[in-house]
């Protein structure tokens, strides 16, 4: 495509376009969304993208490859505001704003069970219960979740796995279960300390320490002194647990603080998460390439995508204010399902937590551009010393066995905004001898040049002379700069010699030069992923293993039992009624198999 045929397009559509409000998709010849945008007046704002010379260079080049528009009216601009996000989400468009740290957030849930569970939950909420949160980080949820337990002594375990049970499990005996399911509590009194969990999570934590004085005393007054004493702990826990929540101004509160700091064509968003007055963690946005938005329209594409999958608080407070407020507040309310009010000037009492939001957006920003220009300092460094004209990528590869099983090889990559794990990659090795390290790192390299579009300039492999030498009939003519980073002498760090194809001497670099510690950083990633990769197919492995070992169970049954439940740790938790759903199992293959992972219990 080119610019006239772009802007003839454009124009082409532009006559049919009515002035109501809408969501708009431009699409390049081969289909592939381009960019999803909303408007007010779908007439007026396609009109905009027709006038070439007052674009950005981004929409420039966007222009340039539309081959088509198309076009969705709406009822209201909130819902044009809600269907863009959603269609944003969708298609992940190139020269759309995205949030491309599209982790979910975890949330605690309490099911809907008979004997109810509590446990982490993350993703789409399909798992029928009571959901709270959501919480920033897996290690907040697993705080509170282990404070829970050691207070109401709720379930955490499986249904296979509760229905299966004929003793106490460990949980049990270290307090921090009651084993509803070899009723160690009756029904009644567990359900009641489900409710005393929910209030607790709900916010009513003063109303239940009142409560549960009150049954102390009860107890005490009847001589149940063990009863009183487990109340008196619950207590305890509840009041240290309290203790930071009674010195915030923030009794009840629901609400989500969100602040953009910007710097040229960089932003961070720092989002400070309050649940039924308690913290619940913070979390950071980065946005690049941003010169055609101001702030106000960049923190309402943030909002509407952010809060896709999240349920939004009763009140958001944000710095600096969205173009259109009314449009956000509706566009919420209509996810939420209750009223959603978006403030940028909020009271005293919650001023000082928008402040918050802000300083943390700032330093957050300012780290972030001071580690990447260091990282950039780096990437210099050793494109001067192995002589190449730049770096733009790095690819470290290492490979990881146990006395030649479970092999794999393993590759990372980093930039000069640090490591893309999105680019790592796992390869089980299947040619080569897992005895062979060269033969394996070899197979590796082949594979990953079978690809040779996002070429690395430069890849560190660990080993040696040997290893170098191994692949360098795989690497063949593509221009890229091969090391290997040897552990020196006693295999100490501090120590690692590094050679290449085209330096007869290795280079070896001082010991406490900052860019060896860089390299040492490389490697031990790397080193890390491909010990991870290997420990969880090792572990796959011997699971595989398991079912070799159960009377009766060949190798059509153990492919029909995998195809059935997805894994062998599913099997090793399925329920007797659960197996006999399995084609081609017998009554005695059930038993066997039950038996089998069961007999321990």
């Amino acid at each position: 495509m080119s610019i006239a045929s772009g802007l003839a397009r454009l124009k082409q559509k532009h006559a049919r376009l009515s002035h109501r409000p809408g969501v708009y998709r431009m699409l390049d010849k081969a289909g592939k969304v381009l960019y999803v945008g909303k408007a007010k007046d779908l007439s007026k704002r396609v009109s905009f993208y027709t006038q070439f010379d007052r674009l950005p260079v981004r929409l420039q080049r966007m222009v340039a490859q539309v081959d088509d528009l198309v076009v969705v009216e709406t009822a209201s601009e909130a819902e044009a505001f809600l269907l863009e996000n959603a269609l944003i989400k969708k298609y992940k468009p190139y020269y759309n704003i995205l949030l491309k740290d599209d982790k979910s957030f975890p949330f605690l849930c309490i099911s809907n069970d008979s004997c109810p569970r509590i446990f982490k939950y993350r993703g789409k909420q399909r798992t029928e219960g009571q959901y709270f949160g959501p919480y920033a980080s897996a290690e907040a949820v697993h705080e509170v979740l282990l404070n829970l337990q050691k207070i109401f002594g709720l379930r955490s375990c499986k249904n296979s796995v509760f229905s299966n049970r004929t003793r106490p499990c460990l949980l049990y005996q270290i307090k921090r279960c009651s084993a509803p399911c070899t009723h160690c509590i009756s029904q009644q009194d567990y359900l009641t300390n489900v409710a005393q969990a929910k209030d607790f999570l709900a916010g009513k934590s003063r109303y239940l320490q009142d409560l549960l004085k009150k049954q102390m005393q009860q107890a005490s007054a009847q001589q149940h002194y063990e009863q009183a004493l487990a109340l008196r702990n619950k207590i305890a826990l509840l009041n240290h647990i309290q203790a930071y929540a009674d010195t915030q101004p923030t009794s009840q509160l629901d609400a989500d603080f969100m602040a953009l700091y910007r710097q040229g064509k960089t932003a961070l968003v720092h989002v400070l998460f309050y649940r039924h007055g308690n913290p619940q963690g913070t979390h950071d946005i980065l946005l690049e390439h941003l010169e055609d938005m101001t702030d106000g329209q960049l923190l309402e594409q943030v909002i509407g995508q952010f809060y896709q999958d999240i349920q939004p608080p009763h009140t958001l407070f944000i710095s600096p204010e969205p173009e259109n407020v009314a449009v956000v507040e509706q566009a919420l309310t209509s996810v939420a399902g209750y009223a959603v009010k978006v403030q940028s000037h909020p009271k005293q009492a919650r001023k000082h937590l928008l402040e918050q939001a802000e300083q943390n957006a700032k330093n957050g920003l300012l780290r972030t551009m001071t580690d990447e220009q260091t990282q950039k300092m780096y990437f210099d460094q050793l494109a001067e010393l192995f002589g190449l004209p730049g770096i733009r990528k790095i690819e470290v590869y290492d490979n990881s066995h146990l006395q030649g099983t479970a092999a794999v090889g393993a590759m990372i990559a980093a930039t000069s905004k640090g490591f893309q794990k999105s680019l790592y990659r796992r390869y089980n090795i299947q040619r080569a001898a897992t005895n062979d390290d060269f033969a394996m790192m070899r197979e590796v390299l082949a594979r990953r040049l079978i690809h040779t579009d996002n070429l690395p300039e430069l890849m560190f492999i660990d080993g040696g002379k040997g290893q170098i030498h191994a692949v360098e009939k795989v690497l063949g003519d593509l221009p890229i700069c091969i090391v290997g980073v040897a552990k020196g002498e006693e295999r100490n760090a501090g120590n690692e010699v590094l050679y290449t194809l085209t330096q007869k001497e290795p280079i070896v670099l001082e010991h406490n030069s900052p860019l060896l510690f860089f390299i040492q950083r490389l490697r031990d990633e790397a080193h890390r992923f491909a010990i991870g990769s290997h420990r969880a197919k090792r572990s796959r492995e011997q699971m595989h293993e398991w079912l070799k070992d159960i009377p009766g169970i060949g190798a059509k049954k153990q492919k029909a039992l995998l195809q059935h439940f997805g894994s062998v740790k599913a099997v090793q938790n399925a329920s007797m009624g659960e197996l006999q759903q399995v084609p081609m199992l017998s009554e005695k293959n059930v038993k066997n198999i039950y038996t089998f992972f069961h007999k321990d219990i």
